[in-house]
């Protein structure tokens, strides 16, 4: 009897120390997937964003060319332009505008990525995901 005692209160102080593993698992439950797709998108980032050469690049055409030669902006509804920001996908359907060849021969080849500007910005897009990994925000209003 002593033994089986002894085997009970072990296991109950056993599944006393476990009670708060349990609840951090329970409270995190579903933040993971974010993470890891958080973490992915970082990863990219990392790897695309616009460098300070791409930049300067940039703003030398704009400063030469002016910002016509991207076409007229066309606006966003509230709602898409408070979600185009870097590592959201980029919204299905958008206005979006390819940039100017000239412009795009001055700049380092980027494989897998995808200059286009929207609306008053320039986005870094990665195209096999369509997210967007940088942005210069404003950077085509006159």
């Amino acid at each position: 009897m002593p033994r089986l005692m002894t085997f009970l209160i072990a296991g109950l102080l056993a599944l006393t120390m476990l009670q708060p593993a349990f609840a951090e698992a329970k409270k995190n439950k579903g933040k993971h997937k974010g993470a890891a797709v958080e973490r992915d998108i970082g990863e990219s980032v990392a790897h695309a964003v616009i460098t300070a050469a791409a930049l300067n690049i940039i703003h030398d055409f704009i400063r030469r060319n002016g910002v016509q030669v991207f076409g007229p902006p066309q606006g966003l509804p509230p709602g898409i332009a408070k979600n185009l920001a870097r590592g959201k996908p980029l919204p299905p359907g958008i206005a979006k505008r390819h940039m100017p060849q000239d412009l795009l021969g001055r700049l380092k080849p980027r494989p897998g990525y995808e200059w286009q500007a929207v609306d008053a910005d320039i986005v870094l897009v990665e195209i096999a995901t369509r997210v967007i990994v940088d942005i210069l925000k404003d950077i085509l209003t006159k």
